[in-house]
C-alpha cells in the first residue's frame, strides 16, 4: 500500500512538472477505428468499408518515427488503444518495437481476442499494465450490448490467463441501458478477481465517427437515468458508510468529483485537465488532438513526420480554450464532472453549457439525499 502512495505521489509530480512545462509526458496512440466487437454506445467503432471512405491507417514505421520523436520531447506513459488493438495483424510486432525504445506502455482491450499465443509473447514482455473493458456479466448481456454471444466467457477467460502471468489488469465498464443490470455481477467479478474497478455511467455522443451525433447517443441514458446510476454505482463502489459521507460533503458542498473517465477537473474556465498541457492524442487517421473524444483543436503530425511542431500547435490551442460561464458561475460546479469535451460532443462547441450533463448531475444530488434516507 505504501509503495503504491509513493508510486502515485512520484507520478503527479511528474505530471505536476509537466503540465507546467508543457512537456508531453503522456500520450495515446490510437491505431485503428476496427473492431470484432459492435458495441452500441461506441463513440469511434468503423467498419472497414467506413474507414476507408474517410482515412487509411497508418503504418508501422510511420507510429514508430512518430514514437521516437515524441520520446525526445519527453513522452514516457504510452497508451495503445484502438478499436481493438488485438485485431490488428501486426500489433505484436509494433507493441515489442515500441517496449524497445523504453516507454511504459499499457493497453486499452475489451480482452475478447487475447488467447494463448497472445499471452506467450505478452509473458515474455509484459505492458504495465491492460486496460479491459468488461460489458456485462454474462453471455447474454455481451450479445445483446456488443453482438459477441460468447463474450463474457472469451474476457474472463482473458483475464485468468493475464492474471497468471502477472499483467496488471484494470477494469472499466460503461454503462448503458443494455447492461445495468448487471451491474452488481460486474462489482462481484471485479471483487472476486482482486482488481480495480472504474465505472461510468456518462458516454459522450460519438462525434469522432459522426458528425451529426451532437448532443445524442442511442446507446446511452436519459440525463436522469444516468444520474440515478452514477449514484448506484458509488453505493456499490463504496460502501454505505463511506457514500453516507460522501453524501453529506455533496450537501455541504465540499466534495469535489473526480470525472469516471480518468480526467481531472479543476474549477476555472480553462482546460482544466493534462489535456493539451502534458497529454495527446493521435487518432488512427493521424490528427493529434489533446483528448480523444473531441474532433478539435486537432494537427497533423504525420505531415511532414514533425511531432514537436503538431504539439505546440496543440498546446497554443489549448491555451486559448475558454469554458461555459454559465459552468463557471454555477454554485453546483464543485461536484460536477463536466469538461470541454463533454461541452463540444453535447452542443458543438467548446463554451457551451452541456445540460445533459447538467440535468444528470442534478438527478446525482437528488439521489443521494434520497439514498441517505433509505439505506
Amino acid at each position: 500500500m505504501l509503495a503504491n502512495r509513493k508510486e502515485i505521489n512520484i507520478n503527479n509530480r511528474l505530471f505536476y512538472k509537466a503540465s507546467r512545462e508543457r512537456t508531453p509526458l503522456n500520450g495515446t496512440f490510437e491505431l485503428t477505428p476496427l473492431c470484432n466487437l459492435d458495441c452500441k454506445m461506441c463513440y469511434i467503432k468503423m467498419t472497414k468499408s467506413e474507414m476507408d471512405n474517410v482515412g487509411n491507417l497508418r503504418s508501422n514505421n510511420e507510429w514508430l518515427e512518430i514514437a521516437k520523436q515524441a520520446k525526445e520531447e519527453g513522452l514516457l506513459y504510452l497508451l495503445l488503444t484502438g478499436g481493438e488493438v488485438f485485431s490488428i495483424p501486426n500489433f505484436k510486432d509494433l507493441y515489442l518495437e515500441l517496449k524497445n525504445i523504453g516507454f511504459i506502455i499499457s493497453i486499452n482491450s475489451n480482452g475478447t481476442l487475447i488467447n494463448d499465443s497472445t499471452i506467450e509473447w505478452l509473458s515474455k514482455s509484459p505492458p504495465s499494465r491492460i486496460n479491459i473493458t468488461l460489458y456485462g456479466a454474462s453471455n447474454e448481456t455481451y450479445e445483446k450490448l456488443c453482438g459477441d454471444s460468447r463474450g463474457f466467457d472469451k474476457v474472463s477467460k482473458a483475464i485468468d490467463m493475464l492474471l497468471e502471468i502477472g499483467v496488471e489488469i484494470k477494469l472499466n465498464c460503461s454503462l448503458t441501458p443494455f447492461n445495468i443490470h448487471d451491474l452488481e455481477e460486474i462489482h462481484k467479478f471485479a471483487n472476486e478477481k482482486k482488481l480495480v474497478l472504474q465505472v461510468s455511467s456518462y458516454m459522450y455522443p460519438p462525434v469522432r465517427r459522426d458528425n451529426d451525433s451532437i448532443g445524442s447517443n442511442l446507446g446511452r441514458f436519459t440525463a436522469k437515468e444516468a444520474g440515478i446510476n452514477f449514484v448506484k454505482n458509488d453505493i456499490l463502489s463504496l460502501g454505505v458508510d463511506d457514500f453516507k459521507a460522501k453524501a453529506n460533503r455533496c450537501k455541504n458542498g465540499v466534495e469535489f468529483f473526480e470525472s469516471r473517465h480518468g480526467c481531472t477537473n479543476i474549477n476555472g474556465n480553462t482546460m482544466a485537465c493534462r489535456a493539451g498541457k502534458s497529454s495527446f492524442w493521435i487518432s488512427w487517421d493521424g490528427k493529434m488532438q489533446c483528448c480523444g473524444m473531441m474532433n478539435y483543436p486537432a494537427s497533423y503530425p504525420f505531415k511532414n513526420m514533425n511531432f514537436k511542431d503538431a504539439w505546440k500547435q496543440i498546446v497554443k490551442e489549448v491555451d486559448s480554450i475558454r469554458t461555459s460561464i454559465k459552468c463557471l458561475n454555477c454554485s453546483k460546479k464543485f461536484m460536477c464532472i463536466s469538461c470541454p469535451a463533454m461541452a463540444v460532443t453535447e452542443t458543438g462547441k467548446l463554451d457551451g453549457t452541456p445540460n445533459y450533463v447538467c440535468e444528470m448531475m442534478n438527478e446525482v444530488l437528488k439521489e443521494m439525499e434520497r439514498k441517505v434516507e433509505v439505506i
